[in-house]
C-alpha cells in the first residue's frame, strides 16, 4: 500500500528535515554587529551566513571590511543567543565571538545596549503605524487573545470532528486520534524536508507538500487503526468498553514507536509567513495578526464547510446518516457497513493529520508525546459540542481554544489544563449530551 511506504519512509525524512537552520531574526540582530565592531566609515560586504554552535543557538557572519585608508580583510562575529527558534530568550545576545577573539564581559554589554537601541529604533514596524482604530487597552488585549485562539482552535476543532464522525456512526470512541494528529505532524516536518530535498524553494509548495503528506499519513494510519481493531472488537462486542482499552493501547503503542524512531527530543521547524500584520492598537499596545494565523483559520473554515456538506449533500454523507440511525435498515438498503467504516476512518484521518499539520507548521514543535494531551482536549471538545455532532465537534474546539487562551492570558496557566478538563464535569452534570446534542442521558453503551 502506499500509505504503507511512506509511514516506512517517515524516519529517515524527518531525520533528513531535522538538520540546523537559521533563524532569521538572530540573523538580523547578528548582521548589525559588524558596523559597531569597526570604526566609523568603514565599508561592510557580507559573504556568507551559517549557524554556530554557540550559545542555545548560534549564527555566524563571515564578512569583508575596509576601513578608511585601509585594505579590505576578512573578519567573521559569531552571536550565541539565549534561545532557538521561538524559545522565550531567542533574541537574548549571550555570547559573541569574532577573529580577533571573544570580547570581555563589559564589551559584551555595551554590544547588548547597542542592538537593543538599534531594536527600538527599528524600521518600518506595526508599531509606528498610526492610522489603525484605537481601542481601549483592555478591548485590544481581549481582540489580542482572540487571534491567538484562532490555530488552536483550529487544531481541536478538527480532532474533535475526527472523534464525532466515528462516535456519531458506531456509537465508539477511538482514544488515538492524538496519536494519529501527532504521525500527521511528524509526516509535515517530512514534507517540509522533502520540499528541501528536492530543492523547492518556494515556501507555499514546501507547505502544500508537508499538508499532503501529513494527510495522507494520518488517514493512512487511520485506516489501519479501523480495519485491524475497531472493526473486528465492533462486531463482537455489544459494549464498548473493549474498544476504549484497545485504542488507548494503540495510543501508547504509537507514542513509544514515535519515541523509539524519532527520539525524545523535540523537533523545532523555522517560522513561516509570520510577519506580524497591525489590525488595532491601544496606545502602544498594537493588536497583530500573521498570515499563518489566517491561513489555519481559513484552512479550519474550509475543512468545516467541506465535511458538513459531505456529510449533508453527498452519496457518502446519506449512507453515513442512515448507518448512524440504524445500521441494520441501512444495510437491507444496499449499505455496506465495512467500506462505509473505512471511508470514515480515512475522513478522520486526513482531518487529524490536517490537525498535525497545523501543530507543525504553526507552533513550530513537536515531541513523540504531546498527542496524549492533544487527543484528551479534543474529546473534552466533542463532549462539550455534542459528541457525534460534527457541527458540534466544531463549536466544542472554538470553545475550548477560547477558554484555554482567555485563562493563559488574565490568570495562572499552571491552573489552565485543570480548568479545561474541569469543563467536562460541568457538562456532564449540566447538559450530558453536549451543546448540540441530547440534553439528558442517553442510553447509549459508550
Amino acid at each position: 500500500m502506499h500509505w504503507l511506504r511512506l509511514a516506512f519512509l517517515l524516519p529517515a525524512l524527518c531525520t533528513a528535515g531535522c538538520g540546523r537552520i537559521t533563524d532569521s531574526e538572530q540573523l538580523r540582530l547578528c548582521r548589525s554587529l559588524p558596523a559597531v565592531l569597526h570604526s566609523e566609515g568603514t565599508e561592510i560586504r557580507e559573504m556568507r551566513a551559517a549557524p554556530a554552535p554557540l550559545g542555545r543557538a548560534g549564527v555566524r557572519v563571515d564578512y569583508a571590511a575596509r576601513e578608511p585608508g585601509a585594505a579590505s580583510q576578512a573578519h567573521f562575529v559569531t552571536c550565541g543567543f539565549g534561545g532557538t527558534t521561538f524559545e522565550r530568550d531567542r533574541l537574548d545576545l549571550v555570547a559573541v565571538a569574532t577573529d580577533q577573539g571573544v570580547p570581555g564581559e563589559a564589551r559584551l554589554l555595551y554590544l547588548k545596549r547597542f542592538l537593543a537601541e538599534a531594536e527600538r529604533e527599528g524600521g518600518d514596524t506595526p508599531s509606528a503605524r498610526q492610522d489603525l482604530p484605537q481601542f481601549s487597552r483592555s478591548v485590544a488585549y481581549a481582540l489580542q487573545q482572540l487571534v491567538n485562539a484562532l490555530a488552536l482552535a483550529a487544531v481541536y476543532a478538527l480532532l474533535a470532528t475526527a472523534y464525532s464522525l466515528i462516535y456519531g456512526l458506531v456509537g465508539r470512541i477511538n482514544l488515538a486520534f492524538g496519536e494519529i494528529a501527532v504521525l500527521g505532524a511528524y509526516g509535515a516536518i517530512a514534507g517540509v524536508a522533502a520540499a528541501v530535498a528536492l530543492g523547492i524553494g518556494d515556501a507555499v509548495a514546501g507547505l502544500a507538500i508537508a499538508l499532503v503528506l501529513a494527510a495522507a499519513i494520518s488517514a493512512g494510519w487511520s485506516v489501519l487503526v479501523g480495519r485491524i481493531v475497531v472493526e473486528p472488537l465492533h462486531a463482537r462486542h455489544r459494549l464498548g468498553q473493549p474498544i476504549l482499552i484497545a485504542t488507548a493501547a494503540v495510543a501508547l503503542s504509537i507514542q513509544e514507536f514515535l519515541r523509539i524512531t524519532q527520539g525524545a527530543r523535540e523537533r523545532w521547524t523555522p517560522p513561516a509567513f509570520n510577519q506580524p500584520i497591525a489590525l488595532a492598537r491601544a496606545d502602544e499596545f498594537i493588536v497583530t495578526v500573521t498570515p499563518m494565523q489566517l491561513l489555519v483559520a481559513a484552512l479550519g473554515l474550509a475543512a468545516a464547510c467541506a465535511v458538513l456538506l459531505l456529510l449533508g449533500r453527498t452519496r457518502f454523507g446519506r449512507a453515513w446518516r442512515a448507518f448512524a440511525d440504524d445500521p441494520g435498515t441501512a444495510a437491507l438498503f444496499g449499505v455496506d457497513g465495512k467500506r462505509l467504516l473505512a471511508s470514515t476512518f480515512l475522513l478522520a484521518g486526513a482531518l487529524a493529520g490536517l490537525a498535525g499539520w497545523i501543530v507543525a507548521g504553526y507552533y513550530g514543535n513537536i515531541s513523540f508525546s504531546m498527542g496524549a494531551m492533544l487527543g484528551l482536549k479534543a474529546l473534552v471538545a466533542a463532549v462539550i459540542g455534542g459528541i457525534g455532532s460534527v457541527p458540534g465537534a466544531f463549536l466544542g474546539g472554538i470553545c475550548v481554544a477560547l477558554v484555554e487562551a482567555i485563562w493563559s492570558a488574565y490568570f495562572d496557566i499552571t491552573a489552565r489544563d485543570i480548568v479545561v478538563f474541569s469543563l467536562l464535569i460541568v457538562v456532564f452534570v449540566l447538559r450530558p449530551g453536549g451543546l448540540l446534542g441530547f440534553a439528558g442521558p442517553k442510553p447509549r453503551d459508550v
